[in-house]
């Protein structure tokens, strides 16, 4: 059963990104930080599980977990713009995980962001599911199919995943 609800959670979808270093010529944003986070009083929130009867691996999900990601958002984008001299107000494209309803709202909230910051994240939701960790690459494509970055915009890329970790990446264009 846990199988059966955790799977119905989840869309189906796959995505790769390519990264470069370099001068510069690429087209395309530049990463300029990562922020991590281990939540640990949740680390058993979001985890695989070894199904002895079936010989498998099993997803757990925590009914809270949309909470726990929500209240410690702030704490992983503080870090992010710690010493670059940035405000969230001076982020102009948050590109988050589409992890849920309850997930999106929980960050909307707790980082003080408007729906239309996360208008791609709520479009993959409604048209693919919660597709895991990966998802915010569907919303960069959005993004960029929308084609309203212009050089020196923020914005930030934001994930979650088992073991309850949010990663953040910090992009400038």
């Amino acid at each position: 059963m846990r199988t059966a609800v955790v799977n119905s959670l989840f869309g189906d979808g796959a995505a790769a990104l390519g990264v470069v270093s370099g001068d510069g010529r690429v087209p395309g944003p530049r990463v300029l930080k990562f922020a991590s986070y281990i939540i640990t009083d949740a680390v058993d929130a979001m985890r695989y599980d070894w199904d002895r009867d079936q010989d498998r691996f099993s997803f757990f999900l925590d009914p809270q977990i949309p909470y726990v990601v929500g209240a410690h958002a702030e704490i992983v984008v503080n870090r992010l713009l710690s010493g670059t001299g940035l405000r969230r107000s001076d982020i102009g494209h948050w590109l988050v995980h589409s992890g849920g309803k309850k997930v999106v709202d929980a960050v909307v909230v707790n980082l003080g962001l408007s729906r239309h910051d996360v208008r791609h994240t709520t479009g993959v939701l409604r048209d693919y599911g919660n597709l895991s960790s990966g998802s915010f690459l569907f919303s960069y494509e959005r993004l960029a199919e929308e084609g309203i970055t212009r050089p020196g915009d923020y914005g930030v890329l934001m994930t979650m995943g088992p073991g309850s970790t949010i990663e953040m990446a910090l992009i400038q264009w």
